[in-house]
């Protein structure tokens, strides 16, 4: 289920960037035709509809289903400037390829044939200095988080504005343990994996990951999102990853890591925050609350731990249940209401259990 959620999204992603592929595609064609046969250029709109979605089902492919995928750590995980190189020399290859191919598909009289002369070779300086601009936005969001960079462009977190967020709060267990016998270096390289790998399984189930705090992944869902409800069912997944890599953790690590969640969900302010280095904060009770919800959850034998308001806001049809409808797999303990420290109102919170745990 979690698969076919992921290639949902990203399928949906790729076909609207075809169309806009192609609808750029079909007005650059449209100019470069007019100009050479000074008509309105309808055959070149037609080259350039077809050239735009062929390079963009090549190089929007290329990005959703490899680079921002689980199969592409490898590729995110080099230094910047290896990864834009590649990727600019991928993307003027594809766009070269492409243009010459859409020229086979469909021909026009009068054009600038395929083969070494000036007209490729503007193609190709365009397409070198495009696509290592583009290459190189990219990289940067992904460096500040999948958003981050629009949001700040936008200016849409410029003045504060209150948002309803699920949360949830992803720590290793036992990681001071973990650091003091592998060492610090080799520790490094675990966490690294570590949040990859739930990064990868968390982003495909819609969240988006606000930071890193430590051993600690903070993930969030802007609400309402159908997306949210498929929250528990990324911590399912989450679990049984590293259930399914333990032995591949051990032989690179010597340990396999387990995690600790807790979920809440309530009213946050949002707002960029800083000058000399800026960033787009939230604040408010309820991440605080899911703070104190983790540290409470670490003293009592639970691994997963929702509460009320968190298990409401992944519910798609706003009814006041237990559970996610679309998660039949998922099983709760009732464990009350439950007195933070520092809070003046209890909690009503649940321990959650999954199927493959309870076999």
């Amino acid at each position: 289920m979690a698969l076919s959620n992921r290639r949902r999204r990203q399928v949906s992603m790729l076909l609207r960037f075809i169309a806009i592929g192609a609808m750029a595609g079909a007005i650059y064609g449209m100019g470069v035709d007019a100009k050479l046969s000074g008509d309105l250029g309808w055959e070149g709109a037609l080259r350039g509809l077809v050239t735009g979605a062929l390079v963009t089902i090549v190089i929007a492919g290329f990005e959703i289903f490899f680079v921002n995928d689980p199969r592409g750590q490898w590729l995110r995980r080099l230094p910047f400037m290896k990864v834009a190189l590649l990727k600019t020399l991928f993307y003027a290859i594809a766009i070269v390829g492409m243009d010459a191919l859409g020229d086979v598909l469909v021909p026009i009289n009068g054009a600038y044939p395929i083969g070494l002369n000036l007209n490729t070779l503007i193609t190709l300086l365009v397409a070198l200095g495009f696509t290592f601009i583009t290459s190189t936005i990219m990289q940067i969001n992904l460096l500040l988080g999948p958003g981050v960079l629009r949001n700040f462009i936008k200016g849409r977190y410029h003045q504060p504005r209150q948002e309803q967020r699920l949360f949830l709060f992803i720590d290793m267990r036992g990681s001071t343990a973990i650091a003091e016998k592998i060492g610090d270096i080799a520790f490094h390289r675990l966490l690294n994996q570590f949040l990859s790998d739930l990064g990868d399984v968390v982003t495909g189930h819609g969240g988006s990951i606000d930071k890193y705090v430590g051993d600690e992944m903070i993930v969030t869902w802007r609400l309402p999102d159908r997306h949210a409800a498929g929250a528990l069912d990324a911590v399912a997944e989450a679990r049984a990853l590293l259930a399914e890599r333990a032995e591949v953790y051990r032989r690179r690590f010597g340990t396999a890591p387990d995690f600790r969640a807790v979920l809440h969900a309530g009213a946050v302010v949002v707002g960029e925050m800083g000058d000399q280095k800026r960033e787009i904060a939230l604040l408010g009770d309820c991440i605080n609350t899911t703070a104190k919800l983790e540290a409470w959850a670490k003293g009592k034998a639970v691994d997963v731990v929702a509460s009320r308001a968190a298990l409401d806001a992944m519910n798609p049809s706003g009814e006041k249940l237990d559970l996610p409808a679309t998660s039949p797999h998922i099983h709760l303990t009732p464990l009350g209401p439950q007195l933070l420290p520092g809070k003046a109102q209890a909690l009503d919170l649940f321990a959650i259990a999954f199927d493959q745990e309870k076999a």
